[in-house]
């Protein structure tokens, strides 16, 4: 990565900070996806398969936004050489990072409801069968 210096610089920054935070997002709730699948069920009256299916989905939900955060406060904002435009990025960073929690939420919570019959939808809770 070269240095940033210019306004218009950061605001390419910026823009690709906000496309970066939707492919995190994406890549988190395939992650999860994918590991709610490989959670078998389990049968009888106590089964805690949901259960190990939800502690997993809010684990990535949290390690995926807050690694994007800091990959842009640790690395990326250290190319930026002036303090204008540092807050600027530090300002977006934040709203990406928001932007990555709220998609990984809201799409989850959705996708969860429409295969509410499936693995996936049992990070809800128990399905009435």
């Amino acid at each position: 990565m070269r240095k940033i210096e210019t306004l218009k610089q950061v605001a390419a920054l910026i823009g690709s900070t906000y496309m970066y935070a939707v492919i995190v997002a994406t890549a988190a709730l395939v992650l999860a996806f994918i590991i709610a699948n490989v959670i078998k069920y389990q049968g009888g009256k106590n089964a805690t398969d949901h259960i190990k299916r939800r502690v997993w989905y809010i684990i990535i939900g949290l390690i995926a936004p807050i690694s994007f955060f800091l990959y842009n406060s640790l690395y990326v904002s250290g190319f930026i050489t002036k303090a204008p435009l540092e807050a600027k990025f530090s300002t977006a960073n934040i709203l990406a990072t928001l932007a990555v929690l709220g998609i990984y939420a809201i799409v989850g919570v959705l996708l969860m409801l429409v295969m509410r019959s499936s693995k996936w939808g049992s990070i809800l809770g128990k399905s009435k069968k």
